[in-house]
């Protein structure tokens, strides 16, 4: 019998499935619909986590339940038990109309106060109808990606319609969801080999078809904008995007009446932000991507393989000098990026192991003979003897773990990738330090293990201002935080630092922020392309 769903989400703290969350989301917050919840209710519900395609059952199984919970509970104060009723009846209303906003830009699963056609998320749909639409759209326009107790925090008229609602922040912040992002690893271009000839309107893209061929004017809009156009001669033009100021985003060719040949991105100051080539609607073959300069300094270079970024990217800091090295392979979901060591000698690779929302991270950093590993979660430290290094205090000392003749191998000879494998398994178990007794550490050593934790935690180059436009949602690295005060040992959710957006980033679909980011944008002003395999408009 199936557990009921109130229950559960009373009770119970159930992992999330696979649903990639932004790489400077706080630790605490779980990935699926709810950043508090997760998939309990649909888990609770159907007996198994959600698939792809039920994202609608997904989001409205949450809502129920979480209405079923916060309709069980009292006021904050019993003066504002009809504001809470009020509410919960916006909120039902909300419910019923099953309308969710889009998360329309960023590759990720991220909530949206408000999205591009003007629709409301539940949190925003409660303030409209209590506080007004003006104060929605205040939201909406500094902190549309944020998460409520962001915006809490950022502006004190929220936090006092908090206050006043007769629920607590944590119940509000239960509501608001989490959209899937759009998924551009398979866009593909259209076929029209059975589409009739004549004007053709559809989802904003109009045109005219002649012999199963677009012929003419082709254009994209978005509200009144056209936001992409070419002219057509039997399925072939030259495509041009634009940004909401008109400004141009690409231009590139379409051939058999879809995006293939070169193409170039533009950043919205008109220096080119990448080059390469798309095949039938899909990226192929080498790209290159620019800072946002006129010495048009590469960020990052790379081949794609029918959409996938596979094989080895390099990746560059603002004055062009390479700052790390990736690789990754689709069949295995494996992912290695290789810091170049900087000035103070300390070289970094992080392994990554599984797929986007379920995978394991495994850090070594090297300096001279010494070697440190750090498993992401439990942020366990361990030398290539075996031992887990522990500080108390000012001094450093060693546990003996008991590892395998084999692991301590792979630890002393720094093959990282094998060493990971043998360690996953570890992950499903709470960490137990290890049973050894304590070995004090010199003073030597251990300020050599401080040095080489520093230079992880360090920036060593700095993510650029775009990145975080185009990625994060965000107008400049300056925006964000930056790891909290026990975070972890290496620091990695500074998005200040390129190689941590880097190094965070690779086990979504398409690995990185800057390069899927700069797509999704583009791909959203051109006709005839779809997610996965296209079929017949």
């Amino acid at each position: 019998m199936r557990t009921p769903i109130l229950t559960v989400l009373v009770g119970l703290w159930l992992v999330g499935t696979a649903s990639a969350q932004a790489p400077n989301t706080a630790r605490s917050f779980r990935e699926g619909a709810n950043h508090h919840l997760g998939d309990d209710a649909f888990i609770a519900e159907l007996g198994r986590p959600p698939t792809d395609g039920e994202e609608k059952l997904r989001i409205r199984t949450h809502f129920l339940a979480v209405e079923a919970l916060l309709g069980s509970r009292p006021a904050t104060r019993p003066e504002l038990a009809e504001n809470r009723a009020k509410l919960l009846a916006h909120f039902a209303d909300y419910i019923a109309k099953g309308t969710t906003p889009k998360n329309a830009h960023l590759p990720w699963r991220t909530p949206v106060f408000i999205d591009d056609e003007g629709t409301i998320c539940a949190v925003g749909y409660l303030i409209e109808q209590s506080a007004g639409r003006p104060v929605a759209e205040k939201i909406a326009r500094g902190h549309r990606y944020a998460y409520l107790e962001e915006i809490v925090e950022a502006m004190p008229e929220v936090k006092q319609w908090v206050a006043q609602s007769g629920f607590t922040l944590e119940e509000l912040a239960s509501i608001q969801p989490g959209y899937e992002g759009p998924d551009i690893a398979h866009e593909t271009g259209w076929t029209l080999a059975k589409v009739p000839d004549g004007a053709y309107a559809n989802d904003h893209v109009t045109g005219t078809i002649r012999h199963h061929h677009m012929q003419g004017l082709w254009s994209v809009t978005a509200g009144d904008r056209v936001v992409g156009s070419g002219t057509f001669v039997n399925g072939k033009a030259m495509w041009h995007s634009l940004y909401a100021d008109g400004k141009p985003m690409a231009e590139g060719h379409y051939r058999g009446d879809q995006p293939s040949g070169t193409w170039k991105f533009f950043h919205p100051s008109g220096q080119l932000a990448a080059e390469g080539t798309l095949s039938h609607g899909s990226r192929d073959g080498r790209w290159t991507f620019f800072y946002d300069n006129a010495k048009r300094t590469e960020l990052a270079v790379g081949h794609f393989d029918h959409g996938w970024t596979l094989g080895t990217w390099k990746h560059f800091d603002a004055e062009g000098k390479l700052l790390a090295v990736s690789t990754a392979t689709s069949a295995d979901g494996r992912f290695l990026l290789d810091v170049v060591p900087g000035r103070d000698g300390v070289g970094h690779q992080i392994d990554q192991q599984g797929n986007t929302g379920d995978h394991h991270r495994l850090d070594m950093m090297t300096m001279g003979t010494e070697r440190l590993f750090v498993q992401e979660g439990v942020d366990a430290i361990y030398d290539q003897r075996g031992n887990e290094l522990v500080r108390e205090g000012e001094t450093w000392s060693s546990r003996d773990c008991s590892w395998t003749s084999e692991r301590r191998r792979f630890a002393q000879r720094g093959e990282l990738a094998a060493l990971h494998t043998l360690m996953m398994d570890d992950r499903f178990a709470e960490h137990v330090r290890c049973a050894g007794a304590p070995s004090e550490l010199s003073v030597e050593r251990g300020k050599t293990i401080e040095t080489m934790l520093a230079s992880a935690r360090a920036v060593r180059a700095q993510t650029p201002d775009f990145m975080r436009a185009v990625a994060l949602g965000e107008a400049t690295v300056a925006d964000a935080e930056g790891p909290s005060e026990g975070d972890n040992v290496l620091g990695s959710r500074n998005v200040e630092d390129l190689a941590k957006v880097l190094a965070s980033s690779m086990t979504w679909y398409i690995e990185w922020p800057h390069i899927d980011g700069r797509f999704v944008a583009v791909f959203a002003t051109l006709a005839g392309v779809s997610p996965l395999n296209m079929i017949s408009p």
